[in-house]
């Protein structure tokens, strides 16, 4: 069984196919790639939803820390923004030293 995480990456993976609805009507292919990543993403939400019921913690979609929430509404204040600014950091530092 797939992570939510997986299962939104799959659907990205299939909207990046589709070009843009400006270059004409849709294919078969691309509508059914369309459908196929909607599919996708309600199957992660459910997921998400039942492991949430089940354990009470879900996955902040910004930084990627597991908190503690009573409500899928709203998160506890977890240090989204430094975690963020430290990960970009981190990155940006493993970037310049390949060059």
């Amino acid at each position: 069984m797939s992570t939510p995480s997986e299962l939104r990456a799959r659907a990205a993976e299939l909207e990046q196919r589709v070009p843009p609805i400006t270059a004409g009507p849709r294919t078969d292919d691309e509508r059914m790639w369309l459908e196929k990543a909607a599919a996708l993403r309600a199957e992660a939400d459910e997921a998400e939803a039942l492991d949430w019921q089940r354990t009470g913690r879900i996955q902040c979609a910004d930084c990627g820390t597991s908190v503690r929430t009573q409500t899928l509404e709203t998160l506890p204040e977890h240090r989204c923004t430094e975690r963020q600014r430290a990960r970009r950091e981190r990155e940006a530092a493993a970037h310049a030293s390949e060059k």
